[in-house]
């Protein structure tokens, strides 16, 4: 095949001394497939004399690529339904790979991006009460690592190494948003009265344990009153008034 090549680039010379050149610019890669079969291969940039009779010239990129996997409805760990996008960043590693074992490379990472999207987000929940579980709005540094592994796996024989994969937006859904608004709100009152009446338990104890350390010696009912009245004033939203029993 090669000899037939140049057999015609010998009879057809002038027409092959034009055609030839081939310029192969930084951060490209040119493959040369001679009929049907891989003749070469150059990533280097430059110009290159190749008699093209019977060849077929493919040239790839190999910048970095950014895609944008757009915004998709997604139901969480708990099956509430989040709204989430993701940007991936990545390149092409080895172009025969890129070019021979997938149609088309981009779509191709652009639709498995997608789904492993879809995978890893229904792995986790939106948020959780413990904060020592993990959640897609805790654990981003996870969520992150995961997302380009199980991508990069997939990609693997199209010849692109992934550089990162980040997600760009991640909020409730808005059929659910203002039903997960009113939780968080009811949560964040909840954690907040918990925190109230842990401090007023340790200074009503506080208290107690001074009286008794300066001498001042309180009956059980007595203390209980003191917890009570202190408790009553630490834990009150509002003013408080005091109310002092008279005994005739």
């Amino acid at each position: 095949m090669n000899l037939l090549r140049y057999m015609l680039g010998l009879l057809l010379l002038p027409i092959t001394l034009i055609s030839m050149w081939n310029v192969v610019q930084p951060n490209e890669t040119l493959i040369v497939v001679c009929f049907g079969k891989l003749a070469q291969v150059i990533p280097t940039p430059g110009c290159y004399p190749i008699v093209n009779w019977g060849c077929t010239f493919l040239k790839l990129s190999t910048k970095q690529t950014t895609i944008d996997t757009g915004k998709s409805t997604i139901s969480d760990l708990n099956g509430n339904p989040v709204i989430v996008s993701a940007v991936v960043n990545y390149h092409i590693e080895n172009a025969v790979k890129a070019v021979f074992n997938v149609e088309n490379v981009h779509n191709y990472v652009h639709v498995n991006a997608g789904t492993v999207l879809k995978s890893v987000v229904s792995k986790y929940p939106y948020e959780c009460k413990d904060h020592n579980q993990p959640s897609l709005k805790t654990c981003s540094d996870e969520v992150r690592a995961e997302l380009a592994r199980e991508l990069r796996a997939r990609t693997k024989m199209a010849g692109v190494e992934v550089a990162s994969f980040d997600l760009s937006d991640l909020y409730y859904a808005p059929e659910i948003a203002s039903a997960m608004l009113v939780r968080q709100q009811a949560q964040a009152m909840l954690d907040a009265r918990q925190l109230i009446v842990d401090g007023a338990v340790g200074i009503v104890g506080s208290a107690l344990h001074g009286l008794s350390q300066n001498g001042v010696t309180v009956t059980e009912g007595e203390a209980c009153r003191i917890a009570s009245n202190l408790l009553c004033v630490l834990c009150s939203e509002g003013h408080t008034q005091n109310v002092i029993p008279m005994q005739g």
